[in-house]
């Protein structure tokens, strides 16, 4: 792990965990970016006003909740979320189609790649199955993980912040939720993995090499006079 204040914290919960869960969107797979496209692209067809800020706010909930709560307030009884989100799906494949796919988040995918055989570990994700598998397919990891789990699986009555998703994780791995560490790049997530009672919530955000960091540091350095 590169060597920052949240690698620090990780190797000491890692040494008494029995089990690992990772987020995969903003996680795993570095798909804000063009996730955020098509949420822009469905929303202006529709007419929902979702900006970036609260785009990030709002990430690791369901895809159909987020869509109900912008109908909700905006556009009461115009829209269902169940349209909206066939739009989005609409969109997204249009921009994958034009080749912009989501890589690895390399410091978070480096850590599943250590643990493999080791322990055994979990995606929870919000994300759509069938993105999932296949965005994990693609760069090469799906094979990593014991198990896979979605908000529209069995047993997750309540997306994210409620702790569903991970509690239903954990027990397919066989694991006490307190002894799981979950990981998460979003605030609802984090919250979730609290409620779930595990035994760390790593937030990949503040890793140093995390992908949104790594831009931060160069934009400094291309504004810094030679």
């Amino acid at each position: 792990m590169t060597d920052c204040e949240e690698s620090r914290r990780l190797k000491e919960a890692i040494a008494s965990a029995h089990g690992l869960v990772f987020d995969c969107d903003g996680t795993l797979l570095d798909t804000m970016p063009i996730y955020y496209q098509s949420w822009k692209r469905s929303c202006d067809e529709v007419g929902l006003h979702f900006p970036v800020e609260r785009f990030y706010a709002k990430a690791g909930a369901p895809v159909k909740d987020i869509f109900q709560m912008l109908i909700d307030e905006q556009m009461p009884g115009k829209l269902t979320a169940e349209y909206c989100e066939e739009v989005k799906r609409r969109h997204h494949a249009e921009i994958e189609a034009d080749g912009q796919l989501a890589g690895p988040i390399d410091v978070v995918v480096d850590i599943c790649k250590r643990f493999h055989g080791t322990m055994p570990m979990a995606v929870a994700s919000s994300g759509w199955r069938d993105h999932v598998l296949s965005g994990l397919e693609r760069i090469g990891i799906l094979h990593l993980f014991d198990v896979v789990v979605t908000a529209c699986d069995d047993g997750v009555k309540k997306g994210k912040p409620a702790p569903d998703i991970f509690l239903v994780a954990a027990e397919r791995l066989g694991v006490c939720p307190t002894k799981c560490i979950g990981f998460e790049d979003a605030d609802l997530g984090m919250q979730a993995l609290k409620d779930a009672k595990y035994h760390y919530a790593s937030d990949v955000r503040l890793m140093h090499m995390y992908p949104r960091n790594v831009e931060k540091r160069q934009h400094q350095e291309q504004k810094q006079p030679l």
